[in-house]
């Protein structure tokens, strides 16, 4: 894929639509027979019914969860690698982590792979 502008266009509506809590929007960002593998090193997810799962049983952990873009993604073909901040919140608190993602993308730039790197012992109370 020469033109990043699908690729780009997903990784903000994958962002966004999370944040928003539109699962259905963000189940559309993959191709029907996508993997996840969040974390890296758990076992893959393949599928909107396990990717959707796991978005339920994220969403389903805190009273909020928002994905930030950090620095603009960088694209190499149909790949591309971001940097997530992802902001926690529970009942007054916000806690936060970054997490690497690097997701690779069909001809229509939904998502076909994705991996996220993250460790969650970095979570920690943000300042508000």
């Amino acid at each position: 894929m020469s033109d990043p502008t699908p690729i780009l266009d997903t990784i903000n509506r994958y962002a966004q639509t999370f944040t928003s809590g539109d699962r259905d929007a963000w189940l559309d960002c993959f191709t029907a027979d996508a993997t996840m593998e969040d974390p890296v090193g758990t076992p893959l997810k393949r599928g909107r019914d396990e990717i959707g799962a796991f978005y339920d049983q994220s969403k389903g952990s805190a009273d909020g969860v928002e994905l930030r873009l950090g620095a603009d993604p960088v694209v190499c073909g149909s790949q591309a690698a971001f940097v997530l901040d992802i902001v926690v919140s529970l009942g007054d608190s916000k806690l936060g982590l970054n997490a690497i993602d690097v997701m690779t993308f069909d001809d229509d730039g939904r998502i076909a792979s994705q991996r996220a790197f993250v460790d969650f012992s970095k979570l920690a109370p943000l300042d508000s």
